[in-house]
């Protein structure tokens, strides 16, 4: 498929509206982000591998992403607890990770550890980090009416998308780019891109 073709091809998409709208969609609001903390932490209470419900806990207020990490630290510091280290993400919570050794399958520490977490909401600095339920249905709409389309007219063939409902619950951790078959080369994935459009969509 020539350059001209695609081109032509992202004109007809562009004409025929198939874009995203002009003005993205605005980021979590309170009640959003409560719930995302709140996923965020039935993870990591999952995590710690430990029975029974996890113990009631006053949330305090919520810390930036680049303080988190040190605030959770100090947190275990406090109630007696040394740790090495921690992993955590949006979707997958917070667990402690195998530098911490011992402590691993330590049941006082991964209690102490998923309380130190629940006093300590976490709160993105990043505007592409937390997404909306709108946001996360803009980039969806924009991969599946623009990006894919364009890739496949370019005779790259992405593998199956989730379903919308799949791509929330993953915190939209899927891209077309990333999930082609035979992966893409560096060069392919850049002359794509200035073809098909950014790996996800501008959300300023």
């Amino acid at each position: 498929m020539g350059a001209r073709l695609a081109a032509l091809m992202a004109g007809a998409l562009l004409l025929s509206g198939c874009v995203p709208i002009a003005q993205p969609p605005a980021g979590p609001d309170d009640s959003e982000m409560a719930a995302i903390n709140e996923r965020m932490l039935d993870a990591t209470w999952r995590n710690t591998g430990l029975t029974g419900g996890p113990p009631a806990v006053e949330a305090g207020p919520a810390t930036g992403a680049n303080e988190w990490g040190q605030v959770v630290f100090s947190c275990m510091q406090q109630a007696g607890f040394t740790i090495q280290g921690f992993e955590y993400s949006l979707e997958g919570g917070a667990a402690l990770g195998a530098t911490s050794g011992d402590a691993v399958n330590d049941s006082p520490t991964q209690r102490a550890f998923y309380v130190c977490v629940a006093e300590n909401p976490y709160a993105s600095d990043r505007r592409d980090e937390v997404l909306s339920n709108e946001q996360l249905d803009y980039i969806y709409d924009y991969y599946l009416s623009w990006v894919v389309p364009c890739m496949v007219m370019n005779g790259f063939t992405p593998s199956s998308a989730p379903s919308r409902e799949e791509f929330h619950t993953v915190a939209g951790q899927w891209s077309p780019y990333y999930s082609v078959d035979v992966g893409l080369s560096s060069v392919q994935y850049e002359h794509l891109e200035a073809l098909c459009g950014a790996e996800r969509p501008s959300l300023d």
